[in-house]
């Protein structure tokens, strides 16, 4: 009998502690379900920050205007050079500002 007893006593520990894991591994669950919401907040959020420096980015044919308006002042082939390499430098920093946000 008292070998049972004390066989019951270590399954009644052996339970215990398997209670205190279950609730320690059921905090950490809560803990990283709000991470991960926390997480996929700031990647909407990036993504719509993301979405709306897309928009404001002129397009093509906008370009093309700016260019065709500029020609007027330009009068020589090195001022229509030099204007050329600031657009394609102005472009490359676009292009760096939007690989940085992804």
């Amino acid at each position: 009998m008292e070998q049972l007893e004390r066989k019951v006593g270590l399954l009644k520990g052996v339970c215990d502690d398997a209670k205190r894991h279950i609730k320690q591994l059921e905090r950490q669950n809560d803990d990283l379900n709000d991470r991960l919401k926390k997480e996929q907040t700031l990647t909407k959020e990036l993504q719509k920050k993301l979405d709306n420096s897309a928009k404001k980015v002129l397009k093509s044919k906008d370009f093309g205007i700016i260019v065709s308006n500029n020609l007027s002042v330009t009068d020589t082939n090195a001022e229509l050079k030099k204007q050329l390499d600031e657009y394609i430098r102005e472009l490359e920093r676009c292009i760096a500002h939007l690989s940085s946000l992804s």
